[in-house]
């Protein structure tokens, strides 16, 4: 491959920082610039070209209160349809915790209350005084482009719930999407597939497995365990009395991205239903390792922590529905079994990983 190393070309493709400022090439996008101050200035322009041509001067500032309380009451109802909509996920979501849903359903940005506030005393005023306003001004239709800018400009559309039915939208921008390709093209494509040394997928490895060590496997499946609370043991037996971990099937070495030979291994377990019986189920399985370091930025003090605190089901949902779909896209479905559990009871105990495992087994066989 050919390569440039002229220093003077090299300088103009690098992102470089001076005190508080960066400075970025032409061909790299730069930060986004807040559009608040032109919207504030085609607000203000709107407001002062139409008390100027206005007939009636004087009605103007109550001709825009009175727009700005119905347009306010209007978003307020809206949140409302969206509260009771909320309220059929108030056990999977909220943990039946309705005060929640409320707050998060009527949340307002200061800036509302900072306007709302004086359009309402305003209003009220001019109602006590002179009755309602009139529509016989002529330029009556500025309102209009005024009303969307400032609801642009306050925020009006911005609360917690929204934010959840934006995640919901499968845009594949949100955290839990981006688990999701990341894990699978930076993980599970190399182990299922027959990429790397020794060359061979997922149901190879098994199928020599057996061979070795004169056991049989319940299916020929990974199962990715994928726990509500996020919680993932260092080993899966240790959220389980009934499993043994045993070995690993083949190791597979990859070179990628600079690192050189890196090995890859699933674990094999061994899981006895019942300890007064002979017998064991042989299952590879493994946790979701994205979700383990999602419940670190959750428990660490980051700019985006409150975000994804509260969007915490919302994006592990994303993570399980987009993995999914990228599996079935990928076809080797057949070959992951993706496990989303819930796996504490009300008296935050944990549910048996193994039993778990079992009854998916179950599934699987009845289906087939």
């Amino acid at each position: 491959m050919e390569s440039i190393s002229d220093e003077k070309k090299l300088k103009k493709v690098l992102v470089f920082q001076k005190g508080d400022k960066y400075y970025f090439p032409k061909t790299i996008p730069k930060e986004r610039k807040s559009a608040t101050e032109a919207y504030v200035l085609m607000l203000i322009l709107i407001f002062v070209v139409h008390l100027v041509l206005s007939d009636c001067r004087s009605c103007v500032p109550s001709f825009y209160t009175s727009a700005c309380i119905i347009h306010f009451v209007t978003c307020l109802i809206y949140r409302f349809i969206i509260f009771l909509y909320e309220l059929g996920h108030s056990c999977s979501r909220y943990g039946n915790d309705n005060i929640e849903i409320l707050k998060r359903a009527f949340y307002f940005d200061y800036k509302v209350y900072c306007l709302v506030t004086p359009c309402t005393f305003h209003m009220v005023y001019y109602l006590s005084n002179y009755g309602l306003p009139t529509l016989e001004d002529k330029l009556w239709f500025c309102v209009i482009p005024f009303i969307f800018l400032l609801h642009r400009i306050i925020d009006l559309e911005e609360f917690p719930i929204k934010d959840s039915l934006w995640i919901a939208k499968h845009t594949g921008l949100d955290y839990g999407s981006g688990m999701a390709y990341s894990f699978f093209y930076g993980y599970l494509n190399y182990m299922l597939n027959k990429i790397g040394d020794p060359g061979k997928n997922l149901h190879d490895m098994m199928k020599e497995y057996e061979s070795a060590n004169r056991v049989r496997f319940a299916v020929y499946k990974i199962f990715i365990l994928i726990p509500k609370s996020l919680t993932c043991f260092e080993s899966v037996k240790n959220g389980s009395t009934l499993m043994e971990m045993r070995s690993t099937l083949l190791e597979k070495k990859i070179t990628i991205a600079g690192i050189r030979e890196r090995i890859y291994k699933h674990a094999v377990y061994s899981i006895k239903p019942d300890p007064e019986l002979d017998g064991h189920v042989y299952v590879c399985c493994e946790f979701a390792t994205p979700l383990k370091t999602f419940k670190e930025v959750l428990e660490r003090s980051t700019p985006h922590t409150e975000f994804y605190k509260q969007h915490k089901n919302d994006i592990l949902l994303q993570f399980y529905v987009t993995l999914k779909a990228i599996l079935k896209m990928n076809k080797v479905d057949a070959m992951c079994e993706l496990v989303y559990y819930e796996d504490m009871d009300e008296n935050n105990r944990y549910y048996d990983v193994g039993r778990i495992i079992l009854q998916k087994i179950v599934e699987i066989k009845k289906n087939a």
